[in-house]
């Protein structure tokens, strides 16, 4: 696992805070503060991403934003870990966009006038595909390459293509997951939709707070996670530490023509899906890890859809985006990370902030404390823009 958010960097540092259930400080956004945005706040990755330190030649660098830079620094610590050869490795890792600080240089030399002449490294960094490509040019990988992009679901989804790939042989192993970079063209496209929060600025621990009577919306957080997924036949041959497998999938959409809305029918589909394709008995989860983002509607649409699939039973859930902040195409494969963490270590982390809770969630509350599990099975929940849902399903291993 390469883990890195505005609570740190690297399992060890994550795994400490959850499983304390610290609260994070979100950072001030001088874009934020300069445009006199309703949220001036942004879960900033402060980890150091020093291109050299990183390894990188300069003719490397060249091609590479923030977001690529992050994405080689989770993937070296993934690799370190795993061990595992990456001459033939697949790479499926991907982002919401293209680097858009491009964007922004090439808009500003053509409002300069005249000739206009950008730098060769222009395409190969607004590209969707920019951080899977930098990857696999800098691993030097000859497996398949390739960023799927599907909103706050993005991370989630590159996981399940990957599993797939090696389920049906096509690769014994990838490097998988999501990354986010911030990036002022995102925080005044969620500020105007207003789904940022507003109202806590003067409270960045709090601000971020999933299933809070409370809660105003979502901050968003610089990320990324990435997963070295291996088949277990290769993995065992090799002697590699395995922590954890995925199971099953399922997906689906709302199918209800809303571009934002969330619609509980389609998180009950993927959670359905999800158990049918792992063969597994809703009673054999033993932790949920929800999309839950701290916003008004979000939050509680997706709990009546876990009510639904899970009956009477009080499923242990809860989001950890009250640490991260969300981290959109990261959050899927972060969150995957923290299960499989959880489920290994046995604890589950609370909800942080939640309280006071949702009056909706009383008779059906997150966990709220740091708490003990023996708990083999987990879900994970990731849902995007234009009503797409992913629910990967997760096995500890002995």
């Amino acid at each position: 696992m390469g883990l890195l958010s505005q609570v740190g960097t690297g399992t060890r540092e994550h795994e400490d805070v959850l499983r304390a259930g610290s609260c994070v400080e979100a950072s001030v956004y001088e874009p934020g503060v300069r445009a006199r945005t309703g949220c001036r706040i942004l879960g900033a990755y402060h980890g150091a991403l020093n291109p050299k330190q990183l390894g990188l030649t300069r003719s490397q660098k060249r091609f590479m934003g923030r977001m690529s830079l992050l994405a080689v620094r989770a993937a070296r610590l993934a690799l370190d870990q795993s061990g595992a050869p990456t001459r033939e490795m697949a790479v499926v890792v991907g982002s919401g966009t293209g680097e858009i600080t491009t964007h922004r240089q090439v808009t500003r030399r053509l409002e300069r006038g005249g000739r206009v002449r950008v730098l060769p490294t222009t395409i190969p960094k607004i590209m969707a595909s920019t951080v899977s490509a930098n990857l696999a040019s800098v691993l030097r990988t000859t497996g398949p390459s390739v960023s799927l992009t599907a909103a706050c679901a993005g991370g989630a989804y590159n996981l399940l293509v990957a599993a797939s790939w090696i389920r049906e042989g096509i690769v014994d192993a990838a490097i998988a997951g999501g990354v986010e970079a911030e990036d002022v063209h995102f925080h005044l496209g969620f500020d105007s939709m207003k789904a940022y929060t507003t109202v806590d600025n003067h409270r960045p621990e709090r601000a971020s707070r999933p299933y809070a009577a409370d809660r105003a919306g979502f901050v968003f957080g610089e990320g990324a996670g990435l997963l070295v997924l291996e088949a277990r036949e290769a993995a065992e041959r090799r002697g590699a530490p395995i922590l954890g497998s995925i199971r099953g999938f399922g997906m689906s959409t709302d199918g209800t023509g809303e571009m934002v809305a969330p619609d509980s029918t389609g998180a009950e589909l993927a959670m359905g899906r999800a158990l049918a394709h792992a063969g597994l008995d809703p009673g054999a989860v033993g932790y949920l890890n929800t999309h839950g983002t701290s916003t008004p509607l979000g939050d509680v649409s997706e709990v009546r859809a876990v009510r639904r699939v899970f009956g009477d039973r009080l499923v242990p859930y809860g989001s950890t985006k009250g640490y991260t902040c969300h981290t959109v195409s990261a959050a899927g494969s972060l969150e995957v990370a923290f299960s499989l963490l959880m489920l290994q270590g046995g604890w589950l982390a609370p909800s942080v902030n939640a309280e006071p809770l949702d009056p909706e969630l009383f008779d059906y509350p997150p966990v709220l404390r740091p708490t003990s599990t023996e708990a083999e099975w987990a879900l994970s929940n990731s849902f995007g823009f234009g009503g797409t849902n992913v629910t990967l399903v997760l096995n500890r291993e002995a």
